[in-house]
């Protein structure tokens, strides 16, 4: 009997030491760093964007990323217009899955990334809309504010790197930059929220551009272009 109770307690030693271990190997891996990404304040449509990067599940080289933006047209540094108007807003997240080169405990060193994308930019025009212009000059013309939207769905793959900042004794710190470039494809969808007799009567709706009023064009349209991505992120790592 005496030696069962040994047995017992040297099998729950060995389990105490192993959970422990364990729990130590875990505190010593990264699971979670929140980042910022500066340069999409200097974007067209400027938007200020958090991030969490965090382990999918109990993968060593897989991580899910979550970022969020919102910017407004008075705070863009292109200068305030009516491109950039102080109705104008701007939307983003982006959800990223990304596959590290090698087992990385703490997050680090090269890596493939996935990544979903939505945009979506509101605002207001003022245009001169003319009345009444079947089968000849328009019987007068009206001047409207109305609303229009921009949304952008995509998909992008991205190469990059990721690695801890080091302090003035050349040790690691809890700061992370983040540094990738990518390609993609984006597919724009343009809504300008005014009456059908508008569009119909005045041929210049009909024009296509991708530049014009604020990006919005002259009339909705929906369209697929390429796009390439280059970005840092500047991250702290909370555990």
């Amino acid at each position: 009997m005496k030696k069962k109770y040994i047995s017992a307690f040297f099998i729950a030693f060995l389990g105490i030491l192993s959970i422990s271990s364990h729990a130590q190997d875990s505190l010593n891996k990264a699971h979670l760093i929140l980042k910022i990404a500066p340069l999409a304040m200097f974007d067209i449509d400027n938007t200020f964007e958090f991030a969490a990067e965090h382990r999918l599940g109990q993968s060593k080289r897989w991580t899910l990323s979550e970022q969020v933006g919102y910017g407004a047209g008075v705070a863009n540094v292109w200068g305030e217009s009516n491109d950039f108007g102080p109705a104008r807003e701007h939307y983003r997240v982006k959800v990223e899955a990304r596959r590290y080169d090698k087992k990385a405990s703490n997050m680090a060193g090269g890596y493939l990334a996935y990544e979903l994308f939505y945009k979506q930019v509101n605002d207001e025009l003022n245009r001169s809309v003319g009345r009444e212009c079947d089968g000849g000059p328009c019987a007068y013309f009206e001047n409207l504010d109305y609303p229009v939207s921009k949304y952008v769905v995509g998909a992008t793959i991205k190469v990059g790197y990721q690695a801890r900042l080091r302090n003035e004794d050349k040790k690691k710190t809890k700061f992370v930059f983040d540094f990738y470039v990518g390609l993609g494809v984006r597919r724009i969808m343009i809504d300008h929220k005014i009456d059908g007799a508008a569009t119909q009567n005045n041929s210049w709706f009909g024009n296509d551009g991708f530049f014009p009023f604020g990006g919005f064009g002259y009339a909705d349209r929906a369209y697929n272009i390429p796009h390439g991505s280059l970005g840092i992120r500047f991250g702290y790592l909370v555990f």
